[in-house]
């Protein structure tokens, strides 16, 4: 029997990206998505419903978010859904929803919006090309 776990959004970054690594040299990226739904009610008066996304980057992928993904950048994400156990602050369990981005499935596009510029110059970035599909062994096995 086949399963299919895939997620794909488009919206816009809800805050610049945080960077984390282990001892392994591994790099992980997280970041907050928008993703908002419009429509108008039955009198006509425009409607408006903003979900907000968890998103968590591995691979090689992480240097690409580094170098363009900011603040309101619009980005496409393909990755898979995954619910993380964990315990708060006071001792609760808890549970997070998150859109894991790695190996050859996962994708982050970055679109268009002033926040694809270079940090410290003054001319857009250009995004590289897509990974092979063998860079599941070069994400580390976090695919």
């Amino acid at each position: 029997m086949l399963n299919i776990n895939r997620v794909t959004l488009l919206g816009h970054v809800g805050r610049d990206p945080e960077f984390h690594g282990n001892a392994g040299g591994d790099r992980a990226a997280r970041f907050s998505m928008a993703t908002t739904e419009r429509w108008k009610d039955r009198d006509g008066e425009p409607q408006e419903r903003t979900e907000w996304h968890r998103i968590v980057v591995f691979g090689g992928t992480v240097d690409v978010v580094e170098r363009l993904v900011r603040k309101g950048t619009a980005v496409l994400i393909e990755g898979r859904l995954t619910v993380r156990e964990y315990t708060d602050r006071e001792d609760r369990p808890r549970q997070a929803t998150e859109i894991i981005v790695a190996g050859p499935q996962g994708m982050v596009n970055v679109l268009a919006s002033g926040a694809d510029r270079a940090p410290d110059g003054p001319e857009p970035v250009a995004a590289p090309p897509p990974l092979p599909p063998d860079a599941a062994a070069a994400a580390g096995g976090w695919a």
